[in-house]
């Protein structure tokens, strides 16, 4: 098959440190392309992914996080340029939600992907709790024929009422974590420091429970504030430890030593990889009971699920009798890379095969731009679609 993967142009692929979209399309795209595939990718300049069968289309000439003020107008540009040559490929799989292909150009409010004749896929990544995008979704039925894809099942659940979607997990190369049996004795945070991770309470629980936390997590731009005056002042580098944002065989090696990973997040995560992440090391993790945790830990045999610190507290205190290698088994079983990226295949066959037209208006003809070298030049083209 002639794969495109249309990917956020906020971070390269691979992402050099967190990243959790960059990351599973670069396995994808690289698995793809090792099973024979044609696999174009549509992503930020700086992007490498070094496999046969497998190129790089830069759709923007910067990572977007750089100077986010930029990102939507890279994000029409690369939604455009793929519209453009969207014969080239039997399937473009979307690592956006529909509503980010939603213009409004001199007044007239359309959905870009209603101009696509090329069968194509929609994977929802991030947080679908959000009511305008789901009074979007109810209220713009011809959307209702594109086929989805979500992360999980609490991910699905505010927008259940589309008819064709899937459930698709997250997948990581489990042989790229390293499995350990013997961890030493202190609790680890992994991610990000912003609220909806819970940070602070995972420091409280630290301090409650008296054992050592290593905190390895980015701080992004929109969260800086909120680290200088919550959380800076509880870390002692002593008890609390930070240690900044890390590359791969760090996160392992820290992983894969921790006595389990705390997980207290206080929104409806989509899937949450990192606890994934431990599990495939061996390493339990106790996590508050929102979003998909239900889905991704095994209450009492690969971790705990709680409510408060205070549960959280408790649970740490017999962590030793969960079985590690069991942690290990359940990650294999279910959230290994080859599973998901064998349903993803499954379901480019599928499309392909029983296209749906989900428009009968001629597709518009755009122009696009080749990323300029300076962000400051911006787009020198028209972006409005000549109907």
């Amino acid at each position: 098959m002639r794969i495109a993967q249309v990917v956020p142009i906020m971070m390269t692929l691979p992402p050099k440190k967190y990243g959790g979209i960059e990351r599973d399309v670069a396995e994808l795209a690289t698995e793809l392309g090792k099973r024979g595939h044609e696999v174009t990718v549509f992503a930020a300049k700086g992007s490498k992914l070094d496999s046969l069968g497998v190129k790089i289309i830069e759709s923007s000439p910067f990572p977007t996080d750089k100077d986010r003020s930029q990102n939507r107008k890279w994000e029409i540009n690369q939604a455009l340029q793929v519209l453009s040559l969207q014969n080239n490929f039997d399937i473009i799989h979307f690592h956006y939600e529909p509503i980010i292909f939603r213009y409004i150009i001199d007044k007239s409010d359309f959905n870009l992907l209603e101009y696509f004749t090329t069968p194509f896929l929609v994977s929802f990544h991030n947080q679908t709790y959000i009511e305008k995008h789901i009074e979007y979704y109810k209220s713009h039925k011809n959307l209702w024929k594109i086929p989805y894809t979500f992360v999980s099942r609490s991910h699905r659940k505010p927008l259940s009422f589309l008819p064709h979607t899937s459930i698709v997990y997250n997948g990581i190369p489990i042989e790229t974590f390293e499995f350990n049996n013997n961890p030493k004795d202190y609790l680890f945070f992994l991610g990000r420091i912003t609220p909806e991770k819970g940070i602070v309470e995972a420091i409280q629980v630290a301090k409650l429970s008296g054992k050592k936390l290593i905190i390895a997590a980015k701080v992004d731009a929109v969260d800086k504030e909120y680290y200088e005056k919550k959380v800076k002042p509880l870390i002692d580098e002593k008890q609390i430890v930070y240690i900044g944002e890390v590359e791969h065989k760090q996160k392992v090696k820290l992983l894969r030593n921790a006595l389990c990973l705390l997980f207290p997040i206080q929104w409806n995560e989509p899937f949450g990889i990192v606890m994934v992440e431990a599990m495939a090391c061996g390493t339990p993790v106790i996590a508050f009971a929102r979003g998909s945790v239900p889905e991704v830990i095994k209450d009492g045999e690969t971790g705990y699920i709680v409510n408060t610190t205070s549960e959280m507290v408790d649970a740490i205190s017999k962590i030793n009798t969960i079985n590690r290698q069991q942690c290990r088994k359940w990650v294999e079983k279910l959230f290994n890379a080859k599973s998901m990226i064998d349903k993803y295949e499954a379901i480019y066959i599928s499309r392909i095969n029983n296209q749906v037209v989900i428009s009968r208006t001629k597709p518009p003809q755009v122009k696009f731009c080749a990323p300029s070298p300076s962000p400051v030049r911006g787009l020198k083209c028209s972006r409005k679609p000549d109907f």
